[in-house]
């Protein structure tokens, strides 16, 4: 029995005790809203958008990205991405490898270290996206919103909308080398109807519009997504465009 004797007349069993510090263990939970884009698809991208400027009107969905951070009491790192039943463990959070496995989850966590450090070595980081990857709804980039979102809050980050949306950028387009526009991030993080602009410098500005709810809900009556079973990887084709871009100039 483990008793608090003069202080509160209660005592609790061993049990009972573990079950408390359990329950009171802080765990950290973010999502983000996937997106469909409604008009200016691609404009987004660089050299078109350095050059031209881009312009885009996306929405997001009641879908979402999910991120989940645990503290553990030992064990260093576990990464379990649920959705895609991988399951990675690392003693602590340095630079883990960008070996192909989990890179969304392990750029974020080595570039955190490395601009902020990351004062809790024993945790279990686990995701999973309410569409799979491949769909055309912007599911890495909205991970890595989600994720970033659930550090921000463990380390307490000062990190805005657009600090967050611009820093899932970084990690994805130059870090771990992906292929890609912006609009993405910046739905992910603001989410509801935006109308966005995209400039040279990696300028952005995102416009949210005020649409009367009845409208909306007449846009939701008239919109049916489905899914073909059929994936594509969103790099390839933007690579191909951008490729397409500096031929022309």
């Amino acid at each position: 029995m483990i008793s608090l004797k003069g202080y509160v007349n209660y005592s609790f069993t061993l049990a009972q005790h573990i079950f408390y510090i359990l329950l009171c263990r802080m765990i950290y939970r973010s999502r983000a809203p996937l997106r469909i884009g409604l008009a200016g698809g691609g404009t987004d991208v660089s050299p078109y958008s350095d050059e031209f400027g881009g312009a885009i009107l996306n929405v997001t969905i009641s879908h979402y990205a999910h991120a989940v951070i645990e503290p553990l009491s030992g064990g260093g790192i576990v990464l379990n991405a649920m959705d895609r039943k991988e399951t990675e463990q690392h003693e602590t959070p340095g630079q883990l490898p960008i070996n192909g496995k989990l890179d969304l989850l392990k750029g974020v966590i080595n570039r955190i270290e490395k601009d902020f450090g990351i004062t809790e070595k024993n945790f279990c980081l686990t995701t999973y996206v309410d569409a799979p990857a491949g769909s055309g709804l912007g599911t890495s980039s909205t991970l890595m919103v989600a994720i970033i979102g659930a550090f921000a809050e463990m380390l307490k980050l000062p990190l805005g909308e657009y600090d967050i949306a611009h820093y899932a950028y970084e990690i994805e387009r130059k870090d771990l080398q992906l292929a890609g526009g912006k609009q993405d991030q910046y739905a992910a993080t603001f989410g509801g109807v935006n109308f966005m602009e995209f400039y040279a410098g990696d300028k952005v500005i995102v416009n949210p519009l005020r649409i009367r709810s009845k409208y909306l809900y007449e846009l939701e009556n008239n919109l049916v997504l489905y899914f073909t079973s059929t994936s594509r990887e969103s790099a390839s084709i933007i690579k191909e465009q951008q490729k397409k871009c500096f031929a022309e100039e």
